[in-house]
């Protein structure tokens, strides 16, 4: 195979240590007959200015990016795409033409997820916990399915403010004064492994729902999902929403529909690992 014709991708973040990402894209490649390398970058606040400069000195054609660049991505890129620009967030970049161009799947992959669970999404009530980078995708796939009302709940009183500011259309509160709903998400890393055995809410708080999911996906049922199992609620793991923003990712890169229940064998596949 000649090296012209492998394509390039990659992952940048700050700490990738156990990413299933570079597992999740070589079995979508795979899948399509795609000869692909991905690659993990590790890079510092400092580093992490010239990721473009390294994406054209390697030829690659792709990047996918998590926590903490996912803004810092945003100011880099030279063209955003309007649901990147909304959210406020890049988690897909694509080097064409000497152009580079800044994506938001993880909006996609939520939605996905919800869908595949037979999860309807509009005019529900819905509250996400937690104010990070990761809020932000929610909250606009949220509103983009039709949801009812979105609530953030949250320790820190001015990122909440900051997130009002960037959509009007929310209601915030702090972790004490949860209104019920209908469907609760989690997106604070509490109980993430290591430190597993801890909730950022109680029983108390999740009975007043009747789905719960949370985007931690290692350990796959969490201590928060444990807890709203035990409540008789529908529980949602977030390892579906990982594969299926993989796939969103390579819809970009390779200008092409793919068939999302390409990643259901990886979902199962890698479900098996926790």
């Amino acid at each position: 195979m000649k090296a012209e014709n492998v394509l390039h991708f990659g992952l940048l973040g700050e700490k990738l240590g156990h990413s299933l990402s570079p597992e999740i894209h070589k079995d979508l490649l795979r899948q399509q007959g795609i000869v692909g390398t991905y690659e993990k970058y590790e890079m510092n606040n400092r580093e992490v200015l010239q990721i473009l400069k390294v994406m054209e000195e390697e030829n690659i054609l792709g990047m996918n990016v998590t926590i903490p660049y996912k803004e810092t991505v945003c100011r880099l890129v030279d063209v955003l795409d309007s649901h990147a620009e909304e959210i406020g967030a890049v988690n897909t970049i694509l080097l064409k033409d000497g152009i580079s161009y800044g994506y938001n799947t993880d909006y996609i992959g939520m939605m996905s997820m919800f869908s595949k669970a037979g999860i309807v999404l509009e005019n529900q009530d819905i509250v996400i916990l937690g104010s990070g980078g990761a809020a932000k995708a929610l909250i606009y796939g949220f509103h983009i399915a039709g949801a009812a009302q979105v609530t953030v709940a949250a320790r820190n009183k001015e990122a909440r403010e900051q997130l009002q500011k960037h959509f009007s259309y929310i209601h915030t509160c702090s972790l004490t004064e949860i209104p019920p709903g209908d469907i609760i998400i989690n997106t604070i890393p509490v109980g993430m492994y290591p430190n597993v055995g801890k909730s950022p809410a109680d029983g108390r708080i999740i009975r007043k729902f009747r789905v719960a999911a949370d985007i931690v996906y290692n350990p796959l049922i969490t201590e928060f999902l444990k807890i709203a199992g035990e409540e008789g609620l529908q529980t949602v793991t977030g390892l579906m929403m990982l594969v299926d923003q993989a796939i969103g990712s390579e819809e970009i890169w390779l200008n092409k529909k793919l068939d999302y229940n390409m990643g259901n064998h990886i979902h199962d596949k890698l479900s098996r690992k926790f």
